[in-house]
């Protein structure tokens, strides 16, 4: 074979190898684009958080792996991707996770259902905490529950770091741009 046709060929093939490759990296840098694995737990199609059931993941989890839609019986996966969804500009992992709060960092936690991923998410000073018995108590002594069980008492986010550092509490938590817009205790009596 002449060397110009075995060259042409050689190129041919690292041309198309490099493609391949770069392929591979954007894909993996899709995939992993620093967001914490989304946890495959309760979702809705509102956002951040449903009734138990479902959860929609961002970037990075398997479409529907381990993962009900609240009432439809479907699987669901969707979201953003990249970190710090906190910041204006930045997208991030979006849903509704249902599962055991647990302490990360300060403005930090995490939500860990029984199947599935653990799923991180920010707190700001918008997000909205509600608590039945364990996360905090209203003035009355009372428990105060929605008609799906999650609380329905006003609780501070000292309240909900302090929960998350036990990490017995039970809740369904409503994520947007990666930053949690309510956290909801599920009351067990």
């Amino acid at each position: 074979m002449p060397l110009a046709t075995a060259t042409l060929r050689r190129t041919r093939r690292l041309a198309a190898v490099s493609l391949l490759a770069a392929a591979a990296l954007s894909l993996t840098a899709c995939r992993s684009g620093g967001d914490p694995a989304p946890a495959a737990s309760s979702s809705s199609a509102g956002d951040p958080t449903a009734a138990d059931g479902g959860a929609k993941g961002g970037s990075g989890s398997a479409p529907g792996k381990g993962v009900s839609r609240t009432g439809a019986g479907k699987t669901a996966a969707t979201g953003g991707g990249g970190q710090g969804g906190a910041s204006a500009g930045n997208k991030g992992v979006g849903g509704t996770w249902v599962g055991t709060l647990k302490w990360l960092t300060e403005d930090k936690l995490t939500v860990a259902p029984k199947n599935g991923m653990e799923q991180a998410f920010h707190l700001t000073d918008s997000t909205k905490a509600l608590g039945a018995a364990a996360l905090c108590e209203a003035p009355d002594g009372r428990v105060h529950t929605d008609g799906s069980g999650y609380g329905t008492t006003s609780c501070s986010l000292a309240d909900l770091r302090k929960a998350a550092r036990l990490g017995s509490v039970d809740v369904r938590v409503t994520v947007v741009n990666g930053a949690a817009t309510k956290v909801a205790e599920h009351y067990h009596p």
